[in-house]
């Protein structure tokens, strides 16, 4: 099979290839837990009509090749056409010259609009999540955009690069370009977690007490991170307790060694820490007025 041949291998026949079949089904639009990264709430799509896909949880997307490279964290073109080839068990000929570029999908927000956090079901949803009000309007904002035609809004939370992490009761993503969040108050020491609810949270119980924060909206944005915490004497981890949060701090202390400590141990019997601030949280009911 030559290049051109795999880029037209439909992707779910790829993705069932590799062991993973699509939680739902709506016409031509398949979606998947994400294949390549762990989660809890399915956010990966795959348009079977074009033939790609979109990961609304780190906002990558494109063809098989794009995807095949997701996988083995490479940019190689030739990698990526081995790597396909391979896990279809076809062939590929010995000399292959490629007259195209894998390119990206197209994009998927239109009509972005950004306004002060107001609504009542979005500001009701955080309190379901132990974060009041006036937390929330300090570091989010409502996200109002289009998507596929159909109108949609969530919580906003901007990262260095401008784009947004979106969460509402539905829905779970991020506006592009993804990039992680440093929120600088010149303190010597600096918290890290991977999400901006647990950031929200330690704003609530108190943990963050005037230290700077990094947020990675995704441990997938760690090596971004490190620039960033190369300064600090004191880095104070607040992930997950999930096998991906241990290997972030695993690779956070081979990096800086002593100066990362492990704050983990405050919510041992729960994954993270909203998890644990929503444990001790007096329960809200739907009748809460903002």
């Amino acid at each position: 099979m030559d290049i051109s041949g795999l880029k037209t291998i439909p992707i779910a026949d790829f993705l069932r290839r590799l062991g993973h079949a699509p939680v739902a089904q709506k016409g031509r639009e398949l979606t998947y837990f994400a294949p390549y990264r762990e989660e809890h709430k399915p956010s990966f799509c795959v348009n079977a009509e074009k033939n790609v896909f979109y990961d609304f949880g780190t906002g990558c997307g494109g063809d098989i090749f794009k995807l095949a490279g997701e996988f083995i964290h490479s940019s190689d073109f030739k990698a990526q056409a081995k790597y396909i080839a391979d896990s279809m068990n076809v062939q590929l000929p010995m000399k292959e010259h490629p007259s195209f570029v894998s390119q990206p999908t197209e994009p998927v927000f239109q009509n972005v609009e950004i306004s002060r956090l107001e609504s009542p079901t979005l500001l009701r949803y955080l309190a379901q999540r132990g974060i009041p009000k006036e937390i929330a309007q300090k570091y989010c904002v409502k996200v109002d955009y289009q998507l596929r035609g159909k109108d949609y809004y969530a919580i906003g939370f901007e990262n260095n690069a401008h784009g947004y992490e979106l969460r509402s009761a539905f829905f779970k993503g991020s506006f592009p370009p993804k990039h992680i969040t440093h929120i600088a108050n010149g303190n010597g020491r600096c918290n890290i977690f991977e999400g901006f609810i647990d950031f929200l949270s330690a704003e609530k119980l108190g943990y963050n007490d005037g230290n700077d924060s990094l947020i990675l909206n995704s441990v997938s944005n760690l090596h971004k991170a490190l620039p960033f915490l190369s300064d600090y004497p004191l880095i104070l981890c607040y992930l997950d307790n999930d096998a991906a949060g241990r290997e972030a701090l695993a690779k956070l202390q081979k990096e800086f060694g002593d100066r990362v400590a492990d704050k983990s141990s405050l919510y041992p019997d729960h994954k993270d820490l909203n998890e644990y601030l929503v444990s001790i949280s007096p329960k809200h009911t739907n009748k809460l007025k903002f």
